[in-house]
């Protein structure tokens, strides 16, 4: 049963309060640590891919019961995030009747909220396996595209050419 707020005076109560939270806090820190260490070595092999494609998979996403225009999703990803690429976590949230003002709020994943990383987890696997598949889509469009970037450079050498006359 808890004691009521009057059995122990406030200061008291408080102080020991707090000398727990700092026991709590010291804990999760340091278990968060240890989750993140091998995602930043995860972080390291990819930043050493040297991919520049970025891929994002929902953890879980669905739709408002009583509003089903209203969305939401939450998602690990591959991306860059203030000029860092890295494993990231995102939550999303919109109505379909209005796109123009989705919210995204997206964090590497060691500064994402603790309750996100514990979830997000689990998906790394799938994230690589989205990856995978970003990767070979984005080097077929490059592909696509090299010769009409050739015939671009040439177009423009042949004209520096013709001026230099």
């Amino acid at each position: 049963m808890p004691t009521k707020p009057n059995d122990v005076p406030l200061s008291a109560r408080t102080k020991a309060s707090f000398q727990q939270l700092a026991e709590a806090a010291k804990n999760i820190n340091s278990v968060s640590d240890e989750l993140g260490k091998p995602i930043e070595s995860l972080d390291v092999g990819l930043k050493k891919l040297n991919l520049g494609v970025t891929a994002w998979t929902p953890i879980m996403e669905g739709q408002d019961e009583y509003e089903p225009e209203r969305y939401w999703s939450r998602d690990i990803g591959y991306t860059k995030i203030d000029g860092k690429w890295g494993i990231a976590l995102r939550t999303v949230s919109g109505d379909y009747r209005d796109p123009d003002h989705e919210r995204v709020e997206a964090w590497l994943f060691n500064d994402a909220p603790r309750w996100l990383r514990i979830e997000g987890i689990d998906f790394v696997p799938a994230l690589i396996e989205k990856l995978i598949e970003e990767t070979n889509k984005t080097a077929t469009r490059i592909k696509e595209r090299v010769s009409d970037a050739q015939e671009l450079a040439a177009a423009v050498n042949e004209l520096a050419a013709g001026k230099r006359k």
